[in-house]
């Protein structure tokens, strides 16, 4: 089959912003109106901050303009005058969860209809993520993130890299450097790394990243491997590439192998041994890991039952032409079936390594991509991650507090402190109990906007009703 790396791409190079501004007002004008932000008191809430294991039960939360005013014992805090008062009954309160690797679309994408954009950011808040880290990025990324940070468009807080670097979009060295101070200047959050970059045109990149003060993120080249990478300072390793290469013996005699489907082939030559070294050089270099495991699990998936997979209730949020070109590419990995299942076992031990070693675990399913459908597949890589020997408190960690300190941003979101950003989630059940509870939620606040169940309801229903009306065009 054709190398799973190239994935199906999302954004093509070059579109006019009053197109996305254009279909983002078609969208929004379908849609429900979104809540504005209100001064809001959660009463009787169990709040999980995420700055300590236990969760606070009996709590009231007070949010004004946006940010969490205060937070102490509902018998000794009582809500303000103004305060609009939700008694959460012993519900969960959480900090909303971030998607770490994420492909945010753009008009006229492949296999996406109209206001598609607009329905994944939908996807994702009715899921509680509220932080989304682009790792496609598109000149339209930049005024979208602008937008969302304006609250002119209901979504999560977007961070996003430039145009990805690959063996395709860097043809020489020159075009490296002239393409970082390019992204730099344009206002990117961050470099994407992409497969297929020499050695020489890696270092180049670097360099110039160097110059200009922006850091680099993604995949890891075979030619470059993880020990350069992780030296070269990258800041994020995706989808744990280039693991299993540091793993495998004898490498140059599997060379094909090395360069197919992140070395699944590789793993019965995996020295299981030398996972614990490579834990400590990945915590030694302050890189973090975003594992993106459901993206793995469903290429399984599609191995050991592939009706199962095609008929997920989540499917529904899938527009058809895109989730038709997801199970045409996924027809095909039976080829891999032999190494497959022991790929995805070896991956889990390698996250359960890293974790124990201190590695930051950074949540991140890789959504919207092959059947990982927007804020669904957060809550299966949550399982992946308890699966892959992450506590449950560790693994929510992963999605709100972890992120908030890669980025130097403990205290403005990603835990519930006086001050952070209002960015939380209200739960019917206790997902320290179990993790598969961070699916019962009952409310998402996004900076302040209080978003009901009803709300959310209303517009999943548009969704789903919108892309079942395509499916018999």
């Amino acid at each position: 089959m054709e190398d799973a790396r190239s994935y199906v791409m999302l954004a093509p190079e070059r579109h006019c912003i009053a197109l996305l501004t254009l279909l983002f007002a078609l969208a929004e004008a379908l849609a429900a109106e979104p809540p504005v932000a209100q001064d809001i008191a959660f009463i009787n809430a169990r709040v999980l901050t995420m700055n300590e294991p236990e969760a606070l039960d009996g709590q009231t939360v007070i949010v004004r303009d946006g940010r969490v005013h205060a937070i102490g014992p509902t018998t000794e805090l009582p809500p303000g005058p103004e305060d609009r008062v939700i008694d959460a009954g012993g519900r969960t309160l959480m900090p909303g969860l971030a998607e770490m690797h994420a492909h945010v679309p753009v008009p006229q994408g492949p296999n996406q209809p109209p206001g598609y954009t607009q329905d994944v950011l939908m996807l994702w808040v009715a899921n509680g993520v509220t932080l989304a880290r682009g790792m496609l990025g598109h000149p339209l990324h930049l005024e979208l993130r602008d937008q969302l940070e304006r609250h002119e468009i209901l979504g999560p807080r977007l961070i996003t890299s430039g145009p990805s670097f690959s063996g395709q979009s860097v043809d020489h060295l020159a075009a490296a450097a002239h393409r970082v101070a390019a992204q730099a200047e344009a206002g990117y959050d961050f470099l994407k790394i992409h497969p297929g970059l020499s050695r020489e045109q890696y270092d180049a990149i670097v360099a110039a990243a160097d110059a200009a003060d922006i850091r680099l993120a993604g995949h890891v080249p075979v030619d470059v491997g993880l020990p350069r990478a992780l030296h070269a300072g990258q800041e994020t390793i995706d989808h744990l590439d280039g693991y299993i290469h540091v793993l495998a013996q004898d490498l140059d005699e599997h060379e094909a192998a090395a360069h197919a489907f992140f070395g699944a082939a590789l793993t019965p030559h995996a020295d299981r041994e030398a996972i614990v070294a490579a834990a400590a050089e990945t915590r030694n270099s302050g890189a973090a890991v975003v594992p993106t495991e459901t993206l793995f699990e469903n290429f399984l998936a599609a191995v050991e039952d592939f009706d199962a997979l095609r008929e997920r209730p989540e499917n529904v949020y899938l527009p058809p032409a895109l989730k038709a070109a997801y199970m045409a590419r996924l027809a095909h990995a039976g080829a891999m079936a032999d190494s497959l299942g022991d790929f995805v076992a070896l991956r889990k031990e390698i996250i359960g390594a890293l974790h124990r070693a201190g590695v930051p675990i950074l949540l991140g399913a890789d959504s919207p991509q092959i059947m990982n459908v927007p804020g669904f597949a957060t809550h299966r890589e949550l399982e992946a991650m308890v699966a892959s020997g992450l506590s449950p408190f560790a693994a929510l960690a992963s999605g709100t507090v972890a992120p908030a300190r890669f980025y130097g941003a403990e205290g403005r979101y990603g835990s519930i402190v006086p001050g952070a950003d209002a960015d939380l989630i209200l739960l019917r059940e206790d997902p320290l109990e179990d993790i598969r509870h961070t699916r019962s939620i009952d409310g998402v606040m996004v900076r302040g906007r209080w978003l009901e169940r009803d709300f959310l309801d209303a517009e999943l229903k548009r969704i789903r009703q919108r892309y079942a009306a395509l499916q018999h065009e």
